[in-house]
């Protein structure tokens, strides 16, 4: 029974991973940039239906691979195309979402996961390096609300001299 609630509770691991790594983007963003994230996240495993080409739960879980959309340069390709359409904040949401999903399934012990396709075969990486691999992702997350949040203030308040001391607004 374990490993059908595994299945089962696949996707909302998925979307709640990728709201996670996804977070930090908020306040910046707002919380679209969560559905963004989720939705990339939990639509992946289409792919599954489509390699398996049915939609039974034990035809998708008992692929000897997991498709090759499931690699990094699909998430490269989809956060850039996400990134054209709906900015910049919202495509690295897709790719961290999709990075996120990724990882946790190089972190289990079913089929081998094609990260490095077309460059590497298909393995499975362990917990430690998906734990790892995760808090990277937030990390950029937090540098990218960052950066954008400097980047939307403008030129700093600083003097002529360039000691700090800003000019006093004229009021004539």
């Amino acid at each position: 029974m374990p490993d059908r609630l595994l299945v089962y509770t696949d996707p909302l691991q998925h979307g709640l991973i990728a709201a996670a790594v996804a977070a930090p983007l908020v306040p910046r963003a707002g919380g679209r940039v969560l559905v963004t994230a989720v939705a990339a996240a939990v639509a992946i495993d289409v792919d599954h239906a489509v390699a398996a080409r049915s939609w039974r739960v034990s035809a998708l879980i008992s692929l000897p691979v997991r498709p090759r959309t499931h690699s990094f340069l699909g998430a490269a390709a989809t956060g850039a195309l996400v990134a054209a359409a709906a900015g910049p904040l919202h495509g690295w949401a897709a790719f961290s979402g999709l990075a996120s999903h990724l990882l946790h399934d190089a972190g289990d012990r079913a089929a081998p996961t094609p990260l490095l396709w077309p460059f590497a075969p298909a393995r499975q990486l362990g917990r430690r390096p998906q734990l790892v691999g995760t808090a990277a992702l937030v990390l950029g997350s937090i540098a990218i609300s960052r950066a954008m949040a400097g980047a939307s203030r403008g030129p700093s308040a600083v003097g002529p001299a360039g000691d700090g001391a800003a000019a006093r607004p004229r009021t004539e």
